[in-house]
């Protein structure tokens, strides 16, 4: 299973494919493809962006992909913590910040290899703001520091995991969907008032509601009783807030998903893998 495209920037072909490990020439099959039309949109929108990173359970193979023309334009700025000698690099190439744009219809979709169906899981702007992150990553030239031997740059990611063996069994419809979701308003290229989070949904029907795994703000006692620091007026221990989150494509399997959850500042605070069992039905 993999995504390919003609053209990673701008593709016109390719898509998502299937093809069995069997033989000295596998014949593959496309699944969800660029020009497809968008479940639940009208016969004109087509998808032209699908993701790379693929989640797929042996049944149910969870992506993102974008549709339309229109756009929203973002002013990325360097990040404050983490790799020195790339901060200073990231600050010399972009002193005032990297302007990019992202997709303004976007979602996170459900493709079934066995009925052969694709169903939508969320979208933007209609659920969430967007489901693209950023950040500026990869090996400094002369510098021993680096996460690849890739250079650094700016890059994006979509995060999503499927599972349907929730409720024990792959051989039915149902199937559940963790992806990472974002909701704020853009005023002059940046995010403001955002909210970032990991959230649930059970499909294929659409009707089911949108749950909450995760969300950024929020007490990180909530997750961790052990998430306290000392407040720097008074002395005393208060509930460290939620900063960051994320999710891996791998990290949903049956009914475990883990999550990684930043707390507090990289100064005073911590982070950490954790591990909840998902309820077939969700409430």
């Amino acid at each position: 299973m993999f995504a390919g495209f003609d053209n990673e920037e701008n593709p016109t072909k390719g898509g998502i494919y299937r093809a069995p490990l069997t033989g000295p020439d596998p014949k593959l099959k496309a699944l969800v493809t660029i020009g497809q039309q968008v479940p639940g949109e009208g016969v004109s929108a087509r998808f032209n962006r699908i993701g790379e990173a693929l989640s797929f359970d042996g049944r149910f193979v969870a992506f993102w992909g974008a549709w339309g023309t229109e756009t929203v334009t973002l002013t990325l700025q360097c990040p404050t913590t983490g790799n020195k000698p790339r901060i200073a690099y990231c600050n010399q190439q972009y002193p005032n910040g990297f302007e990019t744009t992202v997709p303004k219809y976007q979602g996170i979709f459900v493709y079934d290899t066995v009925l052969r169906t694709l169903n939508a899981v969320a979208k933007a702007p209609k659920d969430f703001t967007d489901f693209v992150y950023w950040n500026f990553s990869g090996k400094v030239a002369g510098s021993e520091e680096g996460d690849d031997g890739e250079p650094a740059r700016w890059r994006s990611a979509s995060f999503v995991a499927v599972s349907g063996l929730v409720d024990c069994l792959l051989l039915d419809k149902n199937y559940h969907v963790a992806f990472k979701a974002r909701q704020g308003q853009v005023v002059e290229g940046a995010y403001t008032n955002v909210v970032d989070g990991i959230y649930l949904r059970k499909g294929p029907d659409g009707r089911n509601p949108i749950a909450s795994v995760v969300q950024t703000g929020v007490e990180g006692t909530s997750i961790d009783p052990g998430a306290v620091g000392a407040d720097s007026l008074t002395g005393l221990s208060v509930p460290l807030p939620i900063t960051g989150i994320g999710i891996e494509r791998d990290g949903f399997r049956g009914d475990a998903l883990a999550v990684n959850v930043s707390m507090g500042t990289e100064a005073a605070g911590w982070a950490g893998i954790y591990l909840t069992t998902v309820p077939a039905r969700l409430k």
